[in-house]
């Protein structure tokens, strides 16, 4: 089964293009860092959104101290954003072939956080339009019991927002304790200039 990793940070509302292009820039480097099998960059524009697949358990900790890793969160992130939030999740679905957006979530350990409330939050997230890789997360003394990453395609988008909003209405209490991001995923590779502007952060 493999992991999935998704950090999303905030941006400085000084951060210049520059500095944001660099974390970039680094950010592309994360699919050649040890156990990784996939990896997809997001912006919108208050947000940097990387989502990676993990070939399981024993390639986290490689991971998290790789020197793709620590160089994007270190030199690339830190002189840019306010703050960040991460969790590692274990999902057996598959990396997407391709996706135009992607939204993020992960939701906040509380005491009176039932198993039976994220499961039911999993199965509600994974029914979605879209491409969902969600699980509970993995990490000791982990922020959050749950996250992930729904990918959509062209056509998905619309159907999606609405089917979310629809979700969150039934969530209630329990939608406050998530948090959440939507990004235009971005080209891994440099050369292909035709970046997606950004899109409205929830």
């Amino acid at each position: 089964m493999a992991i999935v990793h998704v950090i999303c940070a905030t941006l400085r509302d000084d951060a210049s293009e520059e500095a944001v292009a660099h974390a970039l820039d680094l950010g592309r480097a994360l699919p050649s860092a040890d156990g990784v099998q996939h990896a997809i960059l997001g912006r919108s524009a208050g947000h940097l959104v990387a989502a990676t697949w993990l070939e399981g358990r024993d390639a986290l900790e490689p991971f998290a101290a790789s020197p793709m890793h620590m160089a994007f969160i270190m030199r690339g992130l830190a002189p840019c954003i306010s703050g960040m939030w991460s969790a590692a999740v274990e999902s057996e679905a598959a990396p997407p072939a391709s996706a135009e957006s992607m939204w993020v979530f992960a939701l906040r350990s509380q005491e009176t956080l039932f198993e039976w409330q994220v499961r039911d939050l999993l199965t509600a997230v994974d029914t979605l339009p879209g491409l969902a890789a969600v699980g509970v997360t993995v990490e000791e003394r982990e922020r959050y019991r749950a996250g992930g990453v729904v990918c959509l395609v062209p056509g998905d988008t619309a159907p999606f927002d609405a089917a979310l909003a629809g979700a969150r209405a039934e969530w209630g209490e329990l939608a406050e304790s998530i948090v959440e991001c939507k990004v235009e995923v971005i080209p891994l590779h440099p050369t292909e200039d035709t970046e997606p502007g950004p899109v409205h952060d929830r």
